[in-house]
């Protein structure tokens, strides 16, 4: 088989190529390790980003410390997302995330170096769930990988809102979604909220002031990554509050190694731990000391820690 990527050869280290995906072309980058080799054969990942981001935030860092340890890994732009094309942009609707990472597992089973019998799934964040969910019913998927993962939609929204909030939050969508079809334009708002917040009064400590370190300053925000941005349609909640991958745990039937942060005791830490006790077998899970929920971003030392267990796990149910 041809390398079927716009006839261009494919070198070790990050390639810039595209791949389609419900009828659009979707910008990615395809991480490959040192001395790689297109006649080879190699255990691959395609890696899901932690919501809202861009290829270059998160998934650089994961693609390169798979590449170490001889993966090939795909990273790459959503649709409507960095440089991938799609006419709503920045829309953080699950399923159709979902349909892309499958496209991804097509496109990946078309590339000759392309072990598919070690074919691997890793989702970060928002990306755990959607990961989880696409698992349960592709099993050209290996095995699969979590971290930081957001693995219950329904706990996040419904189970911890009363009433009155949620149905506040959805007529919101619900009015914003009315006004996009009646004026044909789409209005987008802080999919973070901090632009209305005091981030001065957050304790440094907390995961709300880390995700403000991370997507609102240089560390990896607009002002670093031209492409990112951190405002989303009004519309968006609709959709991706119906993505409960918990609710599937146990019929997963695929491997699954779930890893999260020390630190993560009131955000992700218990949603990767109820998802692993509901998860059929085989399974792990993985605390990393001293990491907290966002240092499993992008902090070298704590994603090393996470992508070496994902490796042995891997190696184990390949």
């Amino acid at each position: 088989m041809t390398n079927p990527i716009n006839a261009t050869a494919i070198e070790a280290g990050k390639n810039a190529i595209t791949f389609t995906s419900q009828g659009c072309q979707l910008a990615a980058h395809l991480y490959t390790p040192e001395g790689f080799d297109e006649t080879g054969s190699y255990p691959t990942v395609i890696f899901s980003p932690p919501f809202n981001q861009v290829k270059e935030q998160t998934g650089a860092v994961y693609g390169r410390h798979l590449a170490e340890l001889g993966y090939v890994s795909l990273v790459f732009d959503h649709l409507g997302y960095g440089d991938s094309e799609g006419d709503i942009r920045n829309y953080e609707h699950a399923f159709t995330k979902m349909e892309s990472i499958r496209d991804g597992v097509s496109f990946l089973g078309t590339l000759p170096f392309v072990d598919r019998g070690k074919l691997f799934g890793l989702g970060v964040c928002a990306s755990g769930g959607y990961m989880a969910l696409v698992a349960t019913t592709d099993k050209r998927l290996k095995a699969i990988a979590t971290v930081s993962g957001m693995m219950s939609n329904k706990a996040s929204f419904f189970q911890t809102m009363n009433r009155e909030t949620v149905t506040a939050v959805i007529a919101a969508a619900n009015a914003g979604r009315q006004k996009t079809y009646e004026t044909g334009e789409i209005e987008y708002m802080d999919g973070l909220g901090y632009e209305t917040e005091d981030v001065s009064q957050l304790p440094k400590d907390s995961a709300r002031y880390e995700g403000y370190e991370f997507y609102m300053t240089e560390r990896a925000g607009k002002q670093t990554y031209s492409n990112y941005s951190h405002l989303v349609p009004t519309f968006m909640q609709e959709g991706t509050m119906l993505a409960d991958a918990q609710t599937y745990a146990p019929y997963l039937y695929t491997p699954y190694i779930g890893i999260y942060a020390e630190k993560a005791l009131q955000d992700t830490g218990p949603l990767t731990v109820a998802f692993h006790a509901a998860a059929s077998e085989p399974k792990e899970l993985v605390e990393i000391p001293g990491a907290s929920h966002v240092s499993l971003y992008d902090v070298d030392a704590d994603v090393r820690r996470a992508v070496e267990a994902m490796d042995q796990f891997f190696k184990k149910h390949a």
